[in-house]
């Protein structure tokens, strides 16, 4: 009976949940400014979200989070303003293929100094600073050379499963190994 018992917690271990969490990179851009391919020249993410109507794209309304280099374009949109504007614009998963526009964009009531950083996914990524003595701008393009990799995280009940299952495996070849 506890042989039955364990095997049936040890399957349920291995039963991965349903990812909410995916973590993306895109690596090896053009850069436009400097004229020259950049193989190494990598952009990370992740995006929280779930399929609410079933219909297995996953759109803006149904993410949480998409963080890109760092920084939440889904929570900092409750902070825009006039003067600073944040956001996911379109966001769409499907099968492998990630589509989305996300940026941030900012000006003094003057005017006079003006920020932006914008990703268009599969298209270009585009910053610039502009302020009365200086101005700079950065431009990089997907090519048929970027790569785009994404995985789904684990969520944390897959990860307490695994770890309440992998003392069960160690105590069943304990006992085996006693056995013989």
């Amino acid at each position: 009976m506890s042989r039955t018992f364990l095997c049936v917690v040890l399957a349920a271990c291995a039963i991965p949940g349903q990812a909410e969490t995916w973590h993306f990179e895109y690596q090896g851009f053009h850069d436009l400014m400097a004229g020259k391919f950049l193989p190494d020249r990598k952009m990370t993410g992740s995006f929280d979200g779930r399929d609410a109507d079933a219909d297995g794209v996953l759109v803006r309304s149904e993410i949480t989070s998409l963080i890109v280099d760092g920084f939440d374009f889904v929570a900092c949109e409750s902070q825009s303003n006039e003067y600073w504007h944040c956001g996911a614009e379109a966001f769409a998963y499907r099968d492998g293929a990630l589509s989305f526009t996300a940026g941030q964009y900012s000006s003094d009531p003057e005017g006079w100094i003006r920020d932006g950083h914008f990703y268009f996914s599969g298209e270009r990524e585009y910053r610039y600073s502009f302020r009365p003595e200086h101005s700079e701008e950065w431009e990089y393009h997907w090519t048929a050379q970027t790569t785009f990799a994404i995985s789904p995280a684990p969520e944390p009940g897959t990860w307490a499963l695994l770890l309440a299952g992998l003392p069960l495996a160690v105590l069943a070849a304990r006992r085996q190994r006693k056995q013989r």
